[in-house]
């Protein structure tokens, strides 16, 4: 999670989005910066909107003043993603090489579920507590090499995405077609945010484009 308040921006680190790399990018410009544990940096907006209540009650710092953003990635990919990533890479919480997609999943860790026991969705990253939408943007992860040079073109923000702490195993995972619906049913709530996003971002963006413009200097 990073906020700029001389750019009036924050980005919320949604996992396995890139979130790493957008961060190297970004850090230099803002005021806060919340590292450390994963739980430090991966802070839900509306949870990071409360934490920082100092800041964001000022009449002139309320959250409608500053863009908000971050990565979605395709619900079955963002699972596979991190299931590759925990077989493949030096973690703290490796899976045995030979584990099966079917197996990581039955076994209902932190990556399915929460401490609580609510399903692990990245709907909780942009939403609020009544499911309103808290963000402005949330890009596509797809779509990442498209928007985000735009994003940074209008905060004035240089340089190139780096690719950082990517998952060495690139192949996809094996997902047995009997388990499709149950996948898809678990992650229906992100179904639904991740299919309007499109419309999400169009009025996000053309905000960001006109804010960006009215504080532009005079030529």
């Amino acid at each position: 999670m990073l906020i700029s308040v001389t750019k009036r921006f924050v980005f919320v680190a949604n996992t396995k989005t890139a979130s790493t790399s957008i961060e190297h990018l970004l850090v230099p410009h803002c005021e806060v910066f919340r590292s450390g544990t994963p739980q430090r940096k991966h802070t839900p907006l509306h949870e990071t909107l409360q934490t920082y209540r100092f800041l964001f009650d000022q009449p002139n710092h309320a959250p409608h003043r500053y863009f908000k953003f971050g990565v979605m990635r395709e619900p079955l990919e963002w699972i596979g993603s991190w299931f590759r990533y925990r077989k493949g890479n030096k973690v703290q919480s490796p899976l045995p090489p030979d584990t099966t997609f079917a197996e990581f999943w039955s076994a209902k860790d932190w990556n399915i579920l929460l401490k609580g026991g609510q399903p692990n969705l990245q709907q909780r990253m942009f939403l609020g507590p009544k499911g309103g939408v808290l963000a402005d943007v949330i890009i596509p992860y797809h779509q990442l090499d498209a928007m985000l040079p735009e994003v940074l073109g209008l905060l004035n923000i240089p340089g190139i995405l780096p690719h950082q702490n990517v998952s060495e195993i690139t192949a996809p995972p094996e997902i047995p077609t009997g388990m499709l619906d149950e996948l898809q049913a678990f992650y229906a709530p992100d179904y639904d945010l991740w299919n309007r996003l499109d419309a999400i971002n169009e009025k996000g963006m053309a905000k960001l484009r006109q804010d960006r413009a009215k504080s532009a200097p005079a030529p």
